[in-house]
């Protein structure tokens, strides 16, 4: 029976839990003051503490793992998934999650939602740490529980992800590129009609290919030149970017000359006044011996050149990625411009005796050159894929557009006779009054390109090594405009009828290797 006053509780502080256990009693002590005259002693009475309920137990222990992985995870925002039931489809409240950086879908969960935590539990909070230097948290991709996954993976090129994810998600994010290459190329050579022919010995006359053809083609030497290729991406995701590349071959021109060295040369032409005198191409003779006739003696030159500038602007946009590897649609325009020349020069001095002096010395000119400018638009694909140290690429693109082509031909004869004055007219063996002059035309046409490179990185450098292939499928080449019907004789002296004045388009390619270091920053 209880004393009036006395007023008996359960305890259920945590602290008591061992009263609970063992069994003992613990003294119940009046919470108001006893009514005069009433001098009850205590009553001792044991104290239990229920047992949980299940949704008791599970709401604690979702408060526990929610403290442990906010103290693992600092200030990580995506803590604000565990520990809460809450529908996907309704929106998300910040209030009484540890580690919520405030995430809200709209602005009236933002305005009910207010964060009261700590400054060093809110991810979006400047603090200073101590030393008079601030510091911000990194943000941490908010997850969603119905997919399972990041919608921000937080490394650039890989998936979306803002600015500041980039700048402290990305171990190195790349905001452009610069590349330097060496080229080492070869040009399509000139191996059709040869140019220069030679004999077995010095008194039979020559048929012997000796430059063009198949077997002695004609500026089929390495060439030398450069291309620079640089850019800059418009945004953090990698996801377009626009650049400029710029590449061009240019050479001194090779310059060959062959001698008498024992042996008859000449360079073979059709007349076409008379036919030939012998079955084929008649021959005019450089080196010769006619018997006890005498001898002509002398020098044929073949000069090639070839000169290559191009340049364009390009945008690319990403079309595939996927891990490492990534596929892009390049587009832009692209200006080309193709010179080419020919030069063929022969001098011997008369020594048979016919109508010619013997002692004269007569020397043939001839210039052949063509200019072949490109304007037009390109599209194309570009694949990049990286493993480790190495990458790999591959190019494909064509271009579209307008070749203005251009020839001009040029000869110069020169007649010395002993002890007179040289005489010179302008024409020469190939190059006479029928086609001298400049010829231009337009026309329609395109450049495809393509090209593959394996880089490998070392430090803040790639090295790489690659192979490229450009053809310029209609282009006038010096060497295809020279026409070996020669008029000796024409009906109108000075005004022959051949050589004729044409303007030939041809397939021209160029191919080799490109050796470069690639600077990314």
């Amino acid at each position: 029976m209880f004393s009036p006053g006395v007023f008996h509780t359960k305890i259920r502080f945590r602290k008591f839990r061992r009263f609970r256990k063992s069994g003992w009693s613990v003294p119940l002590v009046p919470i108001c003051p006893q009514i005069p005259g009433n001098h009850a002693d205590p009553i001792m009475r044991t104290v239990r503490k229920p047992s949980l309920s299940e949704k008791e137990i599970m709401r604690k222990n979702r408060i526990k793992l929610t403290l442990i992985i906010a103290s693992l995870c600092g200030t990580c925002s995506s803590v604000n998934t565990l520990g809460q039931d809450y529908s996907t489809s309704g929106p998300i409240s910040s209030v009484g999650r540890i580690g919520d950086g405030g995430v809200q879908s709209t602005a009236a969960e933002a305005a009910l939602a207010q964060d009261a935590r700590p400054a060093a539990f809110r991810s979006n909070v400047v603090a200073d740490n101590g030393m008079g230097q601030s510091y911000s948290d990194i943000p941490v991709s908010y997850s969603s529980p119905s997919m399972g996954i990041s919608e921000n993976v937080g490394t650039c090129g890989v998936a979306p992800c803002s600015t500041s994810v980039c700048t402290t998600g990305c171990s190195s994010p790349s905001s452009g590129w610069f590349e330097s290459e060496t080229l080492l190329w070869w040009p399509k050579s000139v191996s059709g009609t040869p140019f220069v022919v030679g004999g077995n010995s010095q008194t039979v006359l020559p048929t012997n290919p000796l430059a063009g053809g198949s077997n002695n083609p004609i500026g089929n030497e390495m060439l030398l030149g450069m291309r620079l290729n640089a850019g800059v991406w418009t945004d953090c995701n990698q996801n377009f970017g626009v650049g400029a590349r710029g590449w061009g071959i240019l050479s001194d021109g090779t310059n060959k000359t062959y001698t008498n060295d024992g042996k008859s040369t000449g360079v073979p032409f059709f007349n076409t006044s008379i036919g030939p005198l012998t079955p084929g191409p008649d021959t005019y003779l450089i080196n010769f011996r006619d018997g006890a006739n005498g001898a002509n003696t002398g020098t044929i030159q073949i000069k090639n050149d070839l000169d290559l500038v191009a340049g364009e602007l390009y945008g690319r946009a990403l079309l595939i990625r996927d891990g490492n590897s990534r596929v892009d649609l390049l587009g832009g325009y692209t200006f080309a411009r193709l010179d080419s020349e020919f030069g063929l020069r022969t001098q011997f001095t008369d020594g048979i005796t016919n109508l010619i002096q013997n002692g004269t010395v007569i020397t043939t000119q001839d210039t052949f050159g063509t200019k072949n400018q490109f304007h037009g638009g390109h599209i194309g694909l570009l694949n990049e894929v990286s493993r480790g140290r190495f990458s790999f690429s591959a190019l494909g693109k064509v271009a579209l557009g307008n070749m203005h082509q251009s020839s001009t031909i040029s000869g110069r004869s020169t007649v010395t006779v002993p002890n007179q004055a040289a005489v010179v007219t302008g024409h020469g063996l190939f190059s006479q009054n029928s086609n001298i002059g400049t010829i231009t035309r337009d026309q329609f046409t395109f450049l495809p390109e393509a090209g593959a490179k394996m880089k490998y990185k070392l430090r803040g450098a790639e090295l790489g090594v690659g192979y490229s292939l450009l053809v310029f499928p209609s282009v006038a080449m010096a060497s295809g405009q020279v026409d070996r019907n020669v008029d000796i004789n024409p009906t109108v002296v000075g005004n022959p009828v051949a050589p004729a004045s044409r303007l030939v388009s041809d397939t021209f390619f160029l191919h080799g290797l490109d050796l470069g270091v690639t600077f990314k920053f």
